[in-house]
């Protein structure tokens, strides 16, 4: 008896913790994606909409270098929908079997690659147009402009979708489930381990050197914030030239922070991803369990970046403002036009209600008028 007491004692926290899994995957499953795909889709589409409207491109090319990291930006934030896409699928997959099809499963697990890839390499452009921006300053206007960033940023897209373009011939459904082919596993797991190089390992090398360069050099031009105005130089010059210093220095913030967010959050993930690859573990429960809820941290990269420009950009915020508004007077000016429309379509039709009235009531009197007349004739006739 007593021993069985201290076994049921000792199930208590084994139950408890089981059900608090259980929990915890149900919320991962069942609420969070879901969450995640909203919140990161409504942010990624303005973000779309900020950076791709003319007027935007148009005081880019007005302002110079500073802005010119905007193609990054707008382009980021289509392939991060595109992850999100993906991501929505994955959470439909718990009610209707949507990713477990043949073509469906090769594109998303594709598109995941892809994506992934331009998140990262992105984020190391930009990352290395602010460290050329803060480094030679008098020469950024002469290299980087929107034009250029824009054909850096297709090219990345291009590169990557035919980095990734043998995946479709290694992925298939495997007993009802989109996995890798058995003949082709052992080719998987190798390219797996080169893309976790290439996609975690040597960006993070890269962009943390990158921003531990800029934060020295922004310490420095603080410390000598006007070394490069000399004497000779006009106040006109003066002033344009420390306003151009500072939206620069604004952008400059702005994209360490959005850097310095990716590395914390892909941390976690890349690490743990990238030794399980390398020790071969496929089969430990632990390493899988650890590496999967870092997998669904590792998944707000592709929808914070709007959240970021919200509190750190000040000119992000001012062009959202600007749209919420021109978009306000625009419904305005249309509910109102279609109100005096039909104001007018009214109108017209009680006139026209009006007019057929009056000449049925004019015609009626003119057909009554004989008789009157006969009447009047005949009682007042001479005798």
């Amino acid at each position: 008896m007593i021993s069985t007491t201290d076994s049921s004692l000792n199930d208590i926290p084994i139950s408890t913790a089981r059900y608090s899994i259980n929990i915890l995957d149900f919320f991962f499953k069942h609420i969070y994606l879901l969450l995640l795909v909203i919140i990161g889709c409504i942010g990624n589409l303005l973000v779309i909409i900020i950076f791709g409207q003319r007027a935007v491109r148009t005081t880019v090319r007005c302002v110079g270098s500073s802005m010119s990291v905007y193609p990054f930006l707008f382009y980021m934030a289509i392939s991060d929908t595109m992850y999100l896409l993906v991501l929505f699928c994955l959470w439909l997959s718990n009610y209707i079997n949507v990713l477990h099809r043949p073509v469906i499963c090769q594109l998303t697990l594709y598109l995941t690659y892809v994506c992934n890839f331009i998140n990262a390499y992105y984020t190391v452009a930009f990352t290395a147009q602010r460290l050329f921006a803060v480094i030679n300053p008098f020469r950024v206007s002469h290299f980087l402009s929107w034009y250029r960033s824009r054909c850096l940023a297709l090219s990345i897209i291009i590169f990557a979708s035919l980095l990734y373009s043998y995946l479709p011939f290694l992925i298939g459904i495997v007993e009802g489930k989109c996995f890798s082919r058995p003949q082709h596993r052992w080719i998987n797991r190798y390219m797996d381990i080169i893309d976790s190089f290439i996609v975690f390992l040597i960006p993070f090398i890269v962009i943390i050197t990158m921003n531990t360069i800029i934060l020295i050099s922004l310490h420095r031009m603080k410390q000598n914030r006007h070394e490069f105005l000399f004497e000779n130089h006009s106040q006109i010059n003066r002033m344009r030239e420390l306003t151009r210093r500072s939206a620069s220095r604004k952008m400059t913030k702005l994209l360490l922070t959005v850097s310095t967010s990716y590395l914390i959050i892909c941390a976690p993930y890349a690490c743990i991803h990238t030794w399980r690859l390398l020790n071969n573990r496929q089969d430990e429960n632990k390493t899988s369990q650890l590496e999967r809820y870092s997998l669904l941290v590792y998944h707000i990269s592709f929808a914070m970046n709007f959240y970021i420009y919200m509190v750190f950009g000040g000119k992000f915020r001012r062009e959202l403002k600007r749209f919420f508004t021109k978009s306000k007077q625009n419904f305005y000016h249309y509910f109102h036009k279609q109100a005096v429309f039909e104001n007018e379509i009214e109108l017209e039709l009680t006139d026209k209600n009006s007019t057929m009235i009056d000449e049925y009531t004019f015609n009626k009197n003119l057909n009554n008028e004989p008789s009157v007349i006969r009447n009047y004739f005949c009682c007042h006739s001479p005798m």
